[in-house]
């Protein structure tokens, strides 16, 4: 074998030589143990009897000078000059970076030397070092004592590295990294503390706490399951610090590090970092106060490991409007003004071949001079990725927005042990505790948290502000004086940027930078509540698009898309900044008054209306508009006529959502205020929408009178069209109280005054009440007939969901009546649909009724009466059960009775078995059977 073949050698896994990369033959398992102790002391003379004596102990065949012969013979056939022959022994001629085990050495002990100034390099050879390993050192072949001395110290060097790696990766911000590695590992290895310590630690920076705990007392099980011995005193006291969630075990890092810890995000942490990976220019957006910043600076500890050369941290807050700002961004990145060159090329230079991350902070006021930066760094810079926040975009090419809201917030559906676990809450109850040593949030106050974040829209410094005031406040108290919410500050804070002091410094911080018209605008959002569409903002405050889109862009405006269309929000602690400023500009009666009128001609529109499903939803979204449009009218607008319009336009909105009793308050304040004329025609409209919603209260003669007085202003004032209504509303009435011969002829003159004026549409679903006045006189064939022929008329207009709907379920009543059983199911099935995907829970709560009659029919009682429960608790909390007939009423009495005379005892747990149960659930539930 020529002298300049490469020789390696490689013990750590089963024993192997190459030469020239090609495998060399060993022979069998004792020239193997000959090679193995040979490797053993690699470039060291081992004499003969020290051979012998490893091979075969104290014990030694009579033949064992010719054995080791004829093994050293074999040996080197393959190794050639590499085994070289010395007085009374044998060496092997390998240097030490020859043998897989001398390079494992050589890097580790390299690494070490760096593990805490570079850790990244550290990292890097170590995982080099451990990735020479295939196996068990020395596999394959019968250890004597020195092989096997090599191989526990081996074994051990090998897990001490493998710790010294994980602990440059947890100094990397590698965390999420190593707590995957070493799941399940740590119990294989109980007394390794250095291991335990990093899973640990590893799982409580990934925000894995309870996994964390339950490690720590799964590894003291079977440190006293198999050794009779407790964790060492480094891992209890990690376990202590993160039971008490020490801020001291967060990641160290070159990056800013807040002294409070950070709660919630992440789900947005993920987002941002998948995001950055694929985009080079990554700002986040967002209104002052929504976290932009610490979010910002935790993206970045997450994702420092990915930066070799370095995560830099440029805050401009402090910096004036306007300022160039070349030098304070080259300054975070040790670049320094020279003579020779512009500022801007010699940060180039310095990032040119750099992996480098950048993170801008605060630009918004600063943003033209931050974009021309970040524009060159990215065309120049391959390595180099940006993060920035800012109120609006910088505008670069490639560039990626995140805009951030307010942290999540609890639903009003939350269980209060839900509750306790979104962000919002959290966030409160942590720095709560850090304001008043001993504050947790109980059953008692858990309330008044959900209560406090939502007010607060889940903003960040807000719900810190609220906090602060915990040292001198109870819960309750704080929430108490959230009217002046945007005042609130920590007066303790000597730190804290006067931009953060109160949620008012915030706001107005974005305000003036603000050019006029978008301050104009901005101040004239303040009448909507709850956000509003594109033609409202243009019809109210005479702001064109192009201006409103500037305010989503700065943060000050949330955009907000639906399958109506976009909507345009304001955060509320926005609102009522902007409210303030509306104030003492002195425009409010003007645009107020122009909301109120937008409103009630939108409300007149929605009754109106062709296309009832996508209206329906646009309607749902304005009712706080509308409320605070008829608030304004009563009140500083004195235009109850207005507000009339308002109220009686959707009259029948109010009824089916539960908003009969304050919609009937807005009517009867106009017509019984003695101080309020209305027109004939506004006349004409409270008294019908008196009537309908004084209907469903229950009071029908009331309902009677009005729709009676109604009536005849509608024959007075010559209004056909308010003829129909006024006519039609007092067939229900009169169904209601069972004058069914009253119903039928109110509905066959309603009908009958539909085509005298040409509608034969609304004379065909004006039958609905003709209908059920004949139901109610037994003339069900009749009345099924003339229920097809609206149903019919429906689907032939092709845009009636709600009359369909309504003229299926009348259909399924009749067939329910004359016994065709399955016929009914399948039409209130198909009603059931109808109604879910509107939204028209009335709508669905009779179908339910009328299913629940089928099921008790058919012999399911405790079906019939889980139905009958649900209902119950629906009609009550709407409040109108006395708009539907009461020969409906009858039935679903009857099918009560009945299926509760068949249970028995178990009523009380059936009834029990869906309280818990809501109205959509129920109706998802019935329309998922086959």
């Amino acid at each position: 074998m020529g002298g300049t073949t490469t020789m390696e050698f490689r013990v750590l896994g089963p024993i192997e030589v190459r030469a020239d990369g090609e495998p060399v033959r060993l022979g069998g398992p004792r020239p193997r143990s000959v090679l193995g102790v040979l490797l053993v002391h690699a470039g060291q003379a081992v004499p003969v009897e020290h051979l012998i004596d490893q091979l075969w102990g104290e014990d030694p065949p009579a033949s064992v000078l010719h054995a080791l012969h004829v093994h050293i013979s074999a040996l080197r056939k393959g190794l050639g000059g590499r085994l070289v022959t010395v007085a009374n022994g044998y060496v092997l001629d390998a240097a030490p970076d020859e043998v897989d085990a001398g390079r494992f050495e050589s890097l580790v002990a390299a690494a070490r030397a760096r593990l805490d100034t570079h850790p990244a390099r550290a990292a890097e050879d170590l995982a080099t070092a451990l990735a020479l390993w295939k196996g068990e050192p020395y596999a394959g072949i019968p250890a004597g004592p020195d092989v096997e001395a090599a191989r526990l110290r081996l074994a051990e060097l090998r897990l001490s590295a493998w710790e010294d790696r994980l602990h440059a990766d947890l100094a990397l911000g590698r965390h999420h990294r190593v707590a995957a590695e070493l799941a399940g590992a740590v119990l294989a290895h109980p007394t390794r503390d250095r291991l335990a310590r990093a899973h640990l630690l590893a799982l409580y920076r990934c925000g894995r706490i309870a996994d964390a705990q339950a490690g720590y007392a799964a590894l003291t099980e079977v440190l006293d399951a198999e050794l009779g011995v407790e964790p060492g005193e480094d891992v209890t006291a990690l376990a202590r610090a993160i039971d008490r969630r020490d801020p001291t075990l967060d990641p160290p890092s070159a990056i800013p590090v807040p002294p409070s810890r950070f709660i919630g995000r992440r789900r947005e942490l993920d987002q941002l970092a998948a995001q950055l990976g694929a985009s080079r220019l990554l700002t986040v957006t967002g209104p002052g106060g929504a976290g932009k910043t610490r979010l910002a600076l935790e993206l970045a500890r997450d994702t420092a490991a990915d930066y070799p050369d370095g995560a830099y941290v440029v805050e401009l807050a402090s910096v004036p409007a306007g300022t160039v700002v070349t030098c304070k961004v080259a300054a975070a990145a040790n670049v320094f003004e020279r003579a020779s060159e512009p500022i801007l090329r010699s940060l180039v230079t310095r990032l040119h071949n750099a992996r480098a991350l950048l993170v801008l902070d605060n630009c918004e006021h600063v943003v033209d001079s931050c974009a021309e930066i970040v524009d060159t760094l990215l065309r120049e810079c391959a390595g180099v990725r940006v993060v920035a926040t800012s109120r609006e975009p910088l505008g670069v090419p490639g560039e990626l927005v995140r805009p951030l809201a307010g942290l999540a917030v609890p639903a009003e559906d939350d269980t209060d042990a839900v509750a306790a676990r979104v962000e919002s809450v959290r966030l409160l109850a942590d720095r709560g505790a850090a304001a008043r040593p001993g504050f947790a949030l109980t059953a008692a106050t858990i309330g008044t948290a959900r209560q406090l974040t939502r007010r607060l829209d889940g903003l960040p410094l807000a719900i810190e502000l609220a906090a602060a005031q915990l040292r001198t406040l109870s819960l309750d108290e704080v929430a108490e004086r959230l009217g002046r919410r945007l005042d609130l500050a920590d007066r303790r804070s000597r730190t804290t940027p006067d931009r953060h002091r109160t949620m008012r410094a915030a706001i107005d911080w974005s305000y003036q930078l603000l050019a006029p018209d978008e301050q104009a605008l901005f101040r004239g959002l303040a009448v909507f509540v709850d956000g509003c569409r594109a033609d409202a903002v243009e019809a109210v405050t005479g702001a064109g698009h192009d201006v409103l889109a500037r305010l989503v862009d700065q943060s000050v405006v949330v955009a907000e898309e639906s399958a109506e269309g976009t909507r345009y929000r304001m955060l509320e602690l926005v609102r009522e900044y902007a409210a303030g400023q509306l104030a003492e500009s002195g425009e409010a009666p003007e645009l107020r008054r122009r909301h109120a009128r937008w409103y009630a001609e939108f409300a007149e529109q929605s009754y109106q209306a062709e296309t009832a499903g996508p209206r329906l939803r646009l309607v749902r979204a304005e009712v706080p508009n509308f409320r605070a449009a008829v608030r304004w009218c009563f009140e500083d607008g004195g235009d109850p006529e207005t507000a009339v319009g308002i109220g009686a336009s959707m009259w029948w909105y109010w009824s089916d959502h539960g908003m009969s009793v304050e919609a009937l308050g807005w009517v009867r304040r106009a017509l019984e205020d003695p101080a309020v004329e209305l027109s004939p025609a506004a006349f004409v409209r409270a008294t019908r929408a008196a009537s309908a919603l004084v209907r469903g209260s229950g009071d029908l003669d009331l309902a009677r009178r009005w729709g009676e007085q109604s009536l005849a202003a509608c024959r007075e004032l010559g209004d056909l069209r308010a003829l129909q209504s006024a006519l039609n509303g007092l067939s229900f009435t009169a169904l209601a109280q069972c004058d069914y011969v009253a119903a039928e002829e109110f509905a066959v003159e309603c009908r009958r005054a539909c085509e005298e004026g040409g509608d034969k549409y609304r004379a065909i679903v004006a039958g609905t009440p003709l209908g059920l006045a004949l139901c109610g006189q037994g003339r069900l064939a009749e009345a099924g007939e003339l229920f097809a022929d609206i149903r019919d008329a429906c689907r032939d207009a092709g845009s009636q969901p709600v009359g369909m709907a309504a003229a299926t379920s009348n259909l399924a009543m009749v067939r329910r009546r004359l016994g065709d059983l399955a016929g009914a199911r399948a039409l209130y099935r198909e009603s059931l649909a109808e109604y879910y995907d509107l939204g028209l829970p009335t709508g669905q709560m009779e179908v339910l009724d009328g299913l629940a009659g089928i099921e008790y029919a058919e012999g399911r009682p405790a079906r019939a009466l889980k139905l009958l429960t649900v209902t119950d608790r629906e009609w009550d909390r709407l409040g109108v059960m006395g708009m539907t007939n009461q020969f409906r009423l009858a039935e679903r009495a009857g099918t009560r009775a009945g299926a509760s005379a068949a249970l028995g005892e178990r009523v009380g747990k059936v009834v029990e078995s869906v309280r818990g149960s809501s109205l959509s659930a129920v109706v998802a539930e019935v329309l998922a059977e086959r």
